[in-house]
C-alpha cells in the first residue's frame, strides 16, 4: 500500500521542529512542511494540491482559509488545555505589563478555569466574530494593556495598534491527535479524492506573478512563481489597492527585503459583486537587481523596547515624542546596544508604513533613477568609522534625495565625528547615546524573559523561565558584546535546557564565552573538533541573519529540519 501524501502547513516557524520529531512515528505518512500563514498558507495549499497530496493540516484561520481554497481534506490543528497552560505560564512570566488572552470560546473558557485558578493577572476576552478584533483590541489598548497572548491574526492585529502580541502555540499532543485524524479521514475519502486528483490534472495552469483585489480592497488571489510566497507587506498591498483604484495602470514597488524592484500593471474587470482589479507583476531589467547598499525591512510588529532602566526609560520617552518621527537624529553606542532595535520601535511607534532603509556607504553606489519610495519609511545610515572619513559628497547627495522624498534620516554608529555632522549639515541633529548593557543592569531580567519566549516561539526551546540565583549570576556577568553576547547566551542555555526552569547548574555547564569581540570566524581551529567548528560558523550565521532559521539554513546551504538538529546537539 502506498504512503498517504500529507501536506503540513504551519502558520508559524517554531512548529515545524514539532513536526519533524513526531512524523518520524508515522510511518504511513509521507509528510511534506512549509510555512505561511493565512494567504501564504493557501498559496502554498494550492501547490501541494496541484502536486498530489491527499491531504492538508495547518491551523486556526490559516487552516479555514486553505479549506475554502482546496478541494482535499484540511484537518486543523487545535490548542489543548496543556498547551494554554504553557502560554500563559510563559506570558505571565514576560515583563510587568498588563496582559490580556483574546480569542473564541474554544480558547477562552479553558482559559479563564486556568487564569481562576492560578491567580494568575490576566484579563481573558472572548470574541464572538473575527471582525471584532481590532475593537477589542483597541479597548484594551486604552485601558493600558501592553500584551496580548492570541492566534497569529489576533498577534499581527495587536502589532500593528502598538502591542506585544504572544502567540498561542499548539504542542506535541495536538499535532500527534492532527496525524490520527489524517488518517482516519484519508481512509473514508480516497476514492472521491482521487476522483478530484484526475480531474484537476486536466486544468491548464498559466504560471505568472499575479495579484487580484476587489473593489473594497480584499485579496482575492495571490498567485507567486518567482517568490517564496507573498513579497508584499499588508500596508504595501494596501498602498498598491489605493493605486490601482485610483486609476494608475503601472506602480514601481519594492518586492520582499532584498531590494528587487518590480512593476506592476494593472487591469480593472467589472464583476457582479463590484470591480475586480488584476495586477500582474513585471521584472524589468534594469530593475531586476538589488540596489547595492541598500537592504529594506518592513516592520510590521512593535518592538518591545524593555526600559526598567531609568536610562533607557528616559530614551523611550523621547523617542515617543512626537518630533521624534521626523527629525534627523544620531544613535551613538556600542557594539550590540540595540540601535537597530531602537530605530524599529521609533519607526512602528509613529505609525510609518513604509519601510527601515538600511544603507551602508562603503557598499551603496547610488539610487536608481525610479526608486519609488513611501516618505513613511525611515533612512538608516550605517556608519562604520568613528572619523570624518565617510564619504562626503556621497552623504550629502543621499541627504538630498531624502530631503526631496520627506523620509526621516537616522545616522548611528560608535562614535559620530563631528566634523563629518558638520560637512553634512547635521551638526544640530538630536543625538541619543545608547548605554551599554553594563549601564542598564536592570533590563537585564526581562531582557532574559523576552528571550525565551522569543526562542519558545521561533526554536521551539522548552524553558520558560530563570531561576532567580541563576538569574542573579547572569546579571553580574560583563557583556562585551552588550545585548549580541546576551542573546546569543541566553539563546545557548535555551537550547540546553529540557526542562522548563534553567538552574545554576546549566550555567555551570554552559559558561558564558563572547561571541562578539570579533565579526570575524578564528583564523585557526587547530584546537577545535569537526564538529565544534560547524557549531561555531553557524551560530555566526544565525546571529548575522538575526536568528531567522529559514534564511541561516538557505545560507548554509541546509534545510530547517538539519539546522534544527545541529542547534540542538
Amino acid at each position: 500500500m502506498r504512503k498517504i501524501r500529507l501536506g503540513f502547513i504551519s502558520p508559524y516557524e517554531a512548529m515545524v521542529p514539532l513536526i519533524d520529531e513526531l512524523k518520524k512515528g508515522q510511518d504511513e505518512f509521507e509528510v511534506a512542511i512549509q510555512v505561511g500563514n493565512l494567504a501564504a498558507g493557501v498559496n502554498y495549499a494550492l501547490a501541494m494540491e496541484k502536486q498530489g497530496i491527499d491531504l492538508l493540516i495547518s491551523r486556526g484561520g490559516t487552516a479555514n482559509l486553505i479549506r475554502e481554497a482546496v478541494s482535499v481534506p484540511v484537518i486543523d490543528v487545535h490548542i489543548s488545555g496543556y498547551d494554554l497552560l504553557r502560554s500563559i505560564m510563559l506570558a505571565n512570566g514576560y515583563s510587568g505589563e498588563k496582559k490580556a488572552l483574546v480569542g473564541f470560546s474554544n480558547i477562552t473558557l479553558g482559559a479563564a478555569s486556568i487564569v481562576s485558578l492560578l491567580d494568575i493577572e490576566m484579563e481573558v476576552v472572548t470574541l464572538k466574530e473575527a471582525t471584532e478584533v481590532e475593537a477589542v483590541l483597541l479597548k484594551l489598548k486604552d485601558a493600558g494593556y501592553k500584551s496580548i497572548l492570541g492566534d497569529v491574526v489576533t498577534v499581527e492585529a495587536a502589532g500593528k495598534l502598538g502591542l506585544n502580541g504572544l502567540l498561542l502555540q499548539s504542542g506535541k499532543e495536538s499535532i500527534v491527535e492532527s496525524f490520527q485524524e489524517a488518517k482516519r479521514i484519508f481512509e473514508s475519502q480516497k476514492d472521491s479524492q482521487q476522483l478530484l486528483r484526475v480531474m484537476r490534472n486536466l486544468l491548464e495552469i498559466k504560471k505568472q506573478d499575479i495579484l487580484i483585489f476587489s473593489e473594497d480592497g480584499r485579496t482575492l488571489l495571490e498567485n507567486w512563481v518567482s517568490f517564496d510566497g507573498s513579497p508584499f507587506s499588508s500596508s504595501q498591498l494596501t498602498e498598491i489597492h489605493h493605486q490601482v483604484r485610483g486609476k494608475e495602470k503601472t506602480v514601481v514597488q519594492m518586492a520582499g527585503n532584498d531590494g528587487v524592484v518590480v512593476e506592476i500593471r494593472a487591469e480593472q474587470m467589472e464583476d457582479r459583486e463590484g470591480n475586480v482589479f488584476i495586477c500582474t507583476i513585471k521584472h524589468p531589467e534594469n530593475y531586476k537587481m538589488a540596489i547595492p547598499g541598500i537592504r529594506m525591512e518592513p516592520v510590521s510588529l512593535l518592538p518591545s523596547l524593555v526600559a526598567e532602566s531609568p536610562v533607557m526609560e528616559g530614551i523611550k520617552k523621547l523617542l515617543e515624542k512626537p518630533a521624534m518621527g521626523k527629525e534627523p537624529l544620531l544613535l551613538e553606542g556600542e557594539l550590540g546596544t540595540g540601535k537597530k532595535e531602537i530605530v524599529r520601535y521609533l519607526h512602528h511607534f509613529h505609525q510609518k508604513s513604509g519601510f527601515i532603509i538600511h544603507l551602508a556607504l562603503d557598499e551603496f553606489e547610488d539610487f536608481p533613477s525610479r526608486f519609488d519610495i513611501s516618505e513613511a519609511s525611515t533612512l538608516l545610515i550605517h556608519l562604520k568609522t568613528d572619523k570624518a572619513g565617510e564619504p562626503v559628497r556621497a552623504m550629502r547627495s543621499i541627504l538630498e534625495w531624502a530631503r526631496e522624498k520627506n523620509v526621516q534620516v537616522i545616522l548611528a554608529g560608535t562614535k559620530i565625528s563631528a566634523e563629518l555632522l558638520s560637512k553634512i549639515g547635521l551638526a544640530d541633529a538630536i543625538r541619543i547615546t545608547v548605554p551599554s548593557l553594563a549601564e542598564r543592569k536592570e533590563d537585564i531580567p526581562p531582557l532574559v524573559r523576552q528571550f525565551l519566549l522569543e526562542f519558545h516561539q521561533n526554536l521551539g526551546t522548552q524553558a520558560i523561565k530563570v531561576r532567580e540565583d541563576a538569574m542573579e549570576q547572569i546579571k553580574q556577568i560583563e557583556w562585551p558584546g552588550n545585548l549580541i553576547d546576551l542573546k546569543m547566551y541566553v539563546k545557548k542555555l535555551a537550547l540546553f535546557e529540557k526542562e522548563y526552569v534553567i538552574e545554576q547548574k546549566t550555567l555551570a555547564s554552559m559558561p558564558f564565552h563572547s561571541t562578539s569581540q570579533s565579526k570575524e570566524l578564528d583564523a585557526s581551529f587547530k584546537n577545535m573538533s569537526l564538529q565544534e567548528i560547524e557549531q561555531q560558523i553557524i551560530e555566526q550565521v544565525l546571529e548575522e541573519e538575526d536568528f531567522n532559521q529559514t534564511k541561516t539554513a538557505q545560507r548554509l546551504g541546509i534545510n530547517r529540519a538539519t539546522l534544527w538538529r545541529k542547534l540542538n546537539k
